[in-house]
């Protein structure tokens, strides 16, 4: 399996980076950003993805995008495949000058989907092949999927986005959680891990996740905690003490309230 998604950086010299990437059922993509712009085509299967504190369902022959700077991950509904492209943001710069002040919407005109999708598909077609100059057939996809995005999909945008700066404050706080998610983790403790007062933690947290810490951390547990209900047989009790729940009545609690029932009943439900 490829998991290249989260590999968000683009050397200077391209103008995007295109991945066709194949998923398992379950599998879940931690939260991260980019300056990129993103552009997901599924080919097969689907994914919840959060971007902020929203959720969308995507589908098998959706489009989706993120907008840059937008922290976000994905979690896989079923096993998928899946073209995505991370469109430079200085490319799309040196096409619109303004590009912080803009962002897409695929929404805004849903009857260029099938031209942004077709042009996806032969860019990649063309990436894979052995023809010669093939490259110059690829870059001529990718302006065009740029120029679509920016004639037909372009919205201005009423508050200025987050700075590459600012976003890099949070990633380090980000890439903690997610690799001590199942550890005592409290707001002293993290704050004094990246030396800010508890009060400014929170609040600069809540800014820029749309959620507060403590929903994020219960968020991240929850998150891996589902993979062990899909996936094995441990006991409830078990998989809730091994992710960082206090029991596994405030597991059940946060699964009910995510999944709308009970690990017990969604196991029963999926066949486990």
């Amino acid at each position: 399996m490829n998991y290249e998604l989260e590999v968000v950086d683009i050397p200077n010299n391209q103008s995007a980076r295109v991945y066709h990437l194949y998923l398992p059922t379950y599998h879940y993509m931690k939260q991260h950003f980019h300056h990129n712009v993103e552009l997901v085509y599924v080919i097969k299967g689907g994914f919840i993805a959060h971007v902020g504190k929203n959720e969308y369902i995507v589908h098998s022959d959706d489009l989706f995008l993120v907008n840059t700077n937008e922290v976000h991950y994905f979690e896989m509904l079923e096993e998928s495949e899946m073209i995505t492209v991370l469109l430079s943001y200085e490319t799309l710069r040196s096409y619109e000058n303004d590009i912080d002040k803009i962002y897409f919407d695929l929404n805004k005109a849903t009857k260029k989907h099938d031209e942004l999708k077709e042009k996806i598909m032969k860019m990649d077609a063309y990436r894979k092949s052995s023809q010669s100059y093939k490259q110059i057939k690829v870059q001529e996809y990718l302006a065009s999927i740029s120029y679509l995005l920016l004639h037909d999909f372009q919205c201005q945008r009423q508050e200025s986005i987050f700075s590459s700066q600012q976003l890099e404050k949070i990633q380090p706080i980000l890439d903690y959680i997610e690799n001590h998610y199942h550890e005592d983790l409290t707001i002293d403790r993290l704050s004094t891990i990246f030396h800010y007062s508890p009060s400014y933690l929170c609040r600069y947290f809540k800014k820029m996740c749309d959620m507060s810490l403590f929903q994020y951390i219960k968020l991240i547990r929850l998150n891996h905690a589902f993979i062990d209900v899909c996936q094995t047989h441990d006991r409830i009790s078990d998989i809730a003490l091994k992710h960082g729940f206090a029991d596994s009545k405030a597991f059940i609690k946060a699964f009910k309230e995510k999944y709308k029932q009970t690990p017990q009943a969604y196991r029963k439900a999926i066949g486990q």
